[in-house]
């Protein structure tokens, strides 16, 4: 995520920052070991110069914990 700099940073830009953290390590802590989907390949993201990451990321999520009770 990018929340810009300077004059140009977002007023919301630490709430969204807490918020992304927490669901992470909700995430995280259900799921310890995700890797990516089979077939991943990494491409970039089109038309972004500036930026570098993968124009998606699919992964898989397991768990052998049971989370009903």
């Amino acid at each position: 995520m990018a929340f810009g700099h300077g004059i140009h940073s977002r007023l919301g830009a630490p709430l969204t920052r807490l918020e992304s953290r927490l669901v992470l390590e909700q995430l995280l802590g259900r799921f310890p070991e995700p890797r990516p989907a089979r077939g991943y390949r990494s491409e970039p993201a089109p038309d972004r110069v500036m930026v570098c990451r993968p124009a998606r990321l699919h992964v898989v999520l397991w768990c052998e914990r049971d989370f009903s009770g």
